[in-house]
């Protein structure tokens, strides 16, 4: 172990054989730069043993963690990135509460670039090579519609999303949901719409796939799952 990172964790979603962890950093209760702690894997993910707590645990959002990591692995399009060291157990310090959330929001012009949507998604990608290597916001919205169902109904066979829209600063966004939690409660419900009020939410830039970088709702935080 090198260093420790501590942070508040503002998504915990799934990737590839594990997750996708990101926080900003805690410094005296005030917000810091955006962390993901990653393991040396190809893809990164961190597994369940590598970031579970000494008791067992798994973090959860608004978490405040202090990580241990080997050395910093910033990438073109996530310059965020810290590697854990896996022989040390992460250490859960407290929790951020929900009335503190504003202050750590981020208020960017856009979600990246836009213009860009694939086949059921919307202003939901960038072309490789349009990375500013910022890969994390944390964003408000007045409401998040949840699209359950399959992603290509001509496809019968194919398996059942959730997928996100919603609107910020004048602009419409529909991007894959990654958040486990959520992923779990809709996929419980029949296919339709839902509507989550002023959530807010973690958007993060998924690594490259045929040419693109894909936006994803990494984690949907709303007064309800804290309260």
């Amino acid at each position: 172990m090198q260093y420790t990172k501590t942070i508040v964790c503002f998504a915990n979603s799934r990737k590839t054989a594990g997750r996708c962890i990101a926080g900003k950093e805690w410094q005296n209760d005030e917000p810091g730069e955006w962390v993901r702690p990653v393991s040396v894997r190809e893809t990164h993910e961190v597994s369940e043993e590598e970031r579970r707590y000494e008791d067992g645990h798994d973090p959860q959002l608004l978490d405040i963690i202090r990580v241990p990591c080997d050395g910093p692995q910033p990438l073109g399009h996530q310059c965020e990135n810290h590697v854990i060291d896996p022989e040390y157990y992460w250490a859960k310090q407290g929790v951020l509460p929900w009335e503190n959330l504003e202050r750590w929001l981020d208020n960017p012009d856009k979600l990246w670039e836009t213009g860009e949507s694939s086949y059921a998604g919307f202003n939901n990608r960038i072309s490789i090579g349009e990375q500013d290597g910022t890969s994390l916001y944390l964003v408000a919205v007045d409401r998040l519609r949840l699209l359950v169902g399959r992603k290509a109904p001509e496809y019968p066979d194919s398996k059942r999303a959730v997928r996100g829209q919603f609107v910020y600063r004048g602009t419409t966004y529909r991007m894959d949901v990654t958040d486990p939690i959520i992923e779990r409660i809709y996929l419980n419900q029949a296919d339709g719409q839902y509507d989550i009020r002023h959530p807010v939410l973690c958007i993060s830039l998924g690594d490259p796939y045929q040419g693109y970088y894909y936006k994803l709702i990494a984690a949907v935080l709303h007064r309800e799952r804290f309260t």
